[in-house]
């Protein structure tokens, strides 16, 4: 499941561990250059050093929502497979 709009450079990916944000105007190793991830168990958020400031802080701003929901079930695929965010 991915998430991005046509005008955000701001690429969101969901990942079996957790959600992954990428640039989507630079590659690197043939994908999107990573931003940042926020780990569905500890709710972390890690940006990459040397990402953009202004995609870390969107991404930032999409990981509080995600962490706010902290102890739910959360959908990471579309056959309904969910995890518990925080455990």
């Amino acid at each position: 499941m991915t998430s991005s709009t046509e005008d955000s450079r701001l690429f969101i990916a969901m990942f079996p561990t957790g959600i992954g944000y990428a640039d989507r105007s630079k590659e690197e190793h043939g994908d999107y250059k990573r931003v940042a991830f926020l780990s569905y168990r500890t709710l972390q958020f890690e940006p990459e050093k040397g990402a953009n400031r202004e995609l870390i802080e969107q991404a930032r701003q999409h990981a509080v929502t995600i962490q706010a929901m902290r102890g739910r079930e959360f959908r990471v695929s579309t056959c309904g497979q969910t995890v518990l965010l925080g455990s």
